[in-house]
C-alpha cells in the first residue's frame, strides 16, 4: 500500500545592501529582554540587544536574503520574516508576537502573501495525509486520496498565480524549490523558474534552483559531457578532457556484469572498425578487486583507456554521471557534448557509421 507524505513548505538565504537594522518596539516588553535574530536555516544567532521600554536595535549583514526569526528571551512565540539587508520597523504586544507587524521589507511583504495563501492548503493536507496513510484500500481511501489531489492541485494553482504575479521577487525562487517536490518532473521547475525576472534569480534558492536544473541534465543529449579524471589501470591519471577532438564512447561496466560482458563482443567490434577514423572509448568500471578488472579486460580483448577507483557503485565517475545500472554509454562528439546515450549493437555501429563515413 501506497504512504503518503507530506512535506510542505513553510519555512525551511538574497543578497541586498551593505546590512541590515531592525528596529523595535513591543508594548509590554519587559526591560531587559534579550532579544536576538536567528537563521531559519541553522538557527544560528546573528545580532542581540536589550529592551528598554518596549524598545531595541538590532543590526548587522546578512549573506543572503531568507527566513529569520526574532526571538525573545522567556518568549515562545517569535517572529518570522522573510527579509535581507533591509532596515526593518517591527512593532506589537509582548502578548501577540505572532500578530507583530514587520514593515521596510517588500520581501517580507510577498512572504507574507505566500503564507495567507499557503497556511490553509497546507493545513488541509496536514490533515488528509494521516488519515490516507491510516485507512485500509477501499473506497473511503480512494476519496480520501481524490480529496489529497485536489488539494495538491490546489497548491500547484497557487503557486503558479504567486510567481505569476511576483516575477520579480526573490521570494519566487524560495515559493517554487519548497513546492519542487509535488511538481512530476525538474523540467516544470525549470520552465516556472525561467519566467522569472532576473531581479528574482538571485540569492540561495536561485542558486538552489540552478543547481538542481543543472545535476539533472548531467548527461542528456545535448548537453557537455562533464570532465572528469580517474587512474588508469597502470594507477595514471586519465580525463576525459584529454580526448577532446575525437568521437568518445564513455562505458560504464565492470566485470562482474553478466550484460556488460555479453555486450562487449560488440564494443570491441565497434572500435576496430572505427578507432582509425577519430573514434575511441574510455571506460570506467564499477569493479572492486582489480585483478578481476584486469582479467576482465584481457579476456575480452579491450584494448582501449580503462579507468577506475576500485569503489564498485560508490566509483566517482558514475555518481558524477548518475549511474544506476550497467551496462550504459554515453557517445560524445569532438567538441565535448553528449550526442547519444547507450548505444548498444547495431545501434552503436550504425550511429558511428553515420558520423564517421
Amino acid at each position: 500500500m501506497k504512504k503518503f507524505l507530506f512535506a510542505l513548505m513553510l519555512p525551511l538565504s538574497v543578497a541586498a545592501q551593505d546590512g541590515y537594522t531592525i528596529k523595535g518596539n513591543i508594548k509590554g516588553l519587559k526591560d531587559s529582554t534579550l532579544v536576538f535574530l536567528t537563521s531559519g536555516a541553522d538557527g544560528s544567532m546573528l545580532s542581540q540587544d536589550y529592551a528598554f521600554n518596549g524598545q531595541f536595535n538590532l543590526k548587522g549583514k546578512l549573506e543572503s536574503a531568507d527566513i529569520y526569526q526574532l526571538n525573545f528571551i522567556g518568549k515562545k512565540e517569535t517572529v518570522d520574516m522573510f527579509i535581507g539587508n533591509e532596515n526593518i520597523v517591527v512593532t506589537g504586544e509582548a502578548s501577540k508576537l505572532k500578530s507583530a507587524a514587520v514593515a521596510g521589507s517588500k520581501l517580507n511583504g510577498d512572504y507574507n502573501y505566500y503564507v495567507q495563501g499557503f497556511t490553509p492548503l497546507k493545513e488541509k493536507l496536514g490533515a488528509i495525509v494521516p488519515k490516507i496513510n491510516s485507512e485500509k484500500e477501499g473506497k473511503k481511501r480512494d476519496s480520501l486520496i481524490k480529496q489529497y489531489q485536489s488539494y495538491i492541485n490546489q497548491v500547484l494553482q497557487q503557486v503558479n498565480k504567486f510567481v505569476k504575479e511576483k516575477p520579480a521577487s526573490q521570494v519566487s525562487p524560495f515559493v517554487l524549490y519548497v513546492v519542487n517536490p509535488l511538481f512530476p518532473n525538474v523540467d516544470v521547475l525549470e520552465e516556472k523558474y525561467d519566467h522569472l525576472q532576473p531581479a528574482a534569480k538571485k540569492g540561495i534558492y536561485a542558486k538552489l534552483i540552478e543547481e538542481l536544473v543543472a545535476k539533472t541534465k548531467v548527461g542528456n543529449e545535448g548537453s557537455m559531457a562533464i570532465d572528469f579524471t580517474q587512474n588508469d589501470t597502470a594507477n595514471h591519471p586519465v580525463s576525459l578532457s584529454s580526448f577532446k577532438g575525437k568521437y568518445v564512447l564513455l562505458d560504464f561496466w565492470a566485470s562482474w556484469c553478466g550484460p556488460c560482458r555479453r555486450e562487449n563482443p560488440n564494443v570491441v567490434a565497434a572500435f576496430n572498425a572505427y578507432k582509425d577514423k577519430g573514434f575511441t572509448i574510455l571506460s570506467v568500471s564499477l569493479d572492486q578487486n582489480k585483478a578481476n578488472w584486469l582479467q576482465a579486460i584481457a579476456d575480452d580483448n579491450l584494448t582501449w583507456t580503462h579507468v577506475s577507483d576500485l569503489k564498485y557503485w560508490s566509483n566517482a565517475v558514475a555518481q558524477l554521471y548518475h549511474i544506476e545500472s550497467i551496462p550504459q554509454n554515453f557517445l560524445i562528439d569532438p567538441s565535448g557534448k553528449i550526442i547519444g546515450k547507450n548505444l548498444r549493437g547495431e545501434d552503436l555501429k550504425v550511429r558511428l557509421k553515420e558520423l564517421l563515413k
